[in-house]
């Protein structure tokens, strides 16, 4: 199984398990942390939305190939036969070497009734693309949400900065939410600098964890 992807972290915090509430904890198993090929798992945990909708299963990895890397994912939900419930998929075209990032599944809660395990697998391969040196990303926490700021400092146009945040109570996961940073679309001019909200259902959080990814 190959595992990887790529961020930065912001602000750090214990990642920990937070399962939807029909599920029952005993029954969840997780997939292998083993690293292959460089790529380094460091946590996994499941995370509910606000509105009971979906279920995020997320992995935060770090890629420790020697080199730039794109990424794809398929998490899979599966019930206690081991029988496959839904197939959902994830991916990242240029993540820097050395970097941490996140990757997760989004499931519709409609589609795992029963669920009892989670598996996934990732498909690596070299790129040429990673612009994470051409970004600097800035946070700042207020009343309602979390702003998120990207500077593009290249003078090229780039595909956004795709964030992705943890939000943490007490060391314990709490929600999840992503964005993606850019001026027009998916274009993010050289040197431009833009703004996003995330977490704006985040709830009672104290710290939260934020990795992003650039592409040319």
């Amino acid at each position: 199984m190959k595992k990887g992807l790529f961020s930065i972290i912001i602000t750090s915090g214990v990642i920990l398990t937070v399962l939807f509430l029909s599920i029952n904890p005993a029954q969840i198993s997780y997939a292998a942390q083993e690293p292959d090929e460089g790529i380094t798992v460091d946590s996994e945990y499941i995370i509910p939305d606000s509105c009971g909708f979906s279920t995020y299963y997320v992995v935060v990895a770090t890629n420790n190939t020697g080199k730039d890397i794109a990424v794809e994912a398929d998490f899979v939900a599966k019930d206690n036969d081991g029988n496959s419930l839904y197939k959902v998929n994830d991916q990242h075209e240029a993540v820097r070497d050395g970097q941490q990032f996140i990757i997760y599944g989004q499931f519709a809660n409609s589609r795992i009734e029963g669920v009892s395990d989670y598996d996934y697998s990732f498909e690596v391969s070299p790129t040429d693309r990673c612009a994470y040196n051409s970004v600097k990303l800035d946070a700042e926490r207020t009343d309602e949400a979390l702003t998120v700021s990207a500077t593009n400092y290249s003078d090229k146009d780039l595909q956004g900065v795709g964030v992705r945040t943890v939000f943490l109570k007490d060391g314990e996961a709490v929600a999840f939410d992503t964005v993606n940073i850019a001026d027009e679309g998916i274009t993010f001019h050289g040197g431009s600098s833009n703004s996003q909200e995330v977490g704006m259902f985040a709830g009672n959080y104290d710290d939260y964890l934020v990795t992003y990814t650039s592409v040319q």
